[in-house]
């Protein structure tokens, strides 16, 4: 079998090296917006969790 010319073993692996790097930049493309709104989420969680604390402390993370 030849391992030169478009129909090489070769070929046939770079063609799905590059066909699996596009569906995963689709994949993360998607993901994207997730992690932005999971990141919110976390950020209202921890600005409760500060309040909550500085409810229960009487201190805020300032030291005031």
């Amino acid at each position: 079998m030849s391992t030169k010319g478009p129909f090489s073993p070769l070929a046939a692996v770079n063609e799905d090296q590059a066909a699996l790097r596009g569906e995963l930049r689709n994949d993360f493309t998607r993901l994207n917006p997730r992690f932005d709104t999971v990141e919110a989420k976390v950020d209202r969680n921890q600005a409760q969790i500060v309040e909550l604390l500085t409810a229960l402390l009487g201190k805020t993370p300032n030291g005031n």
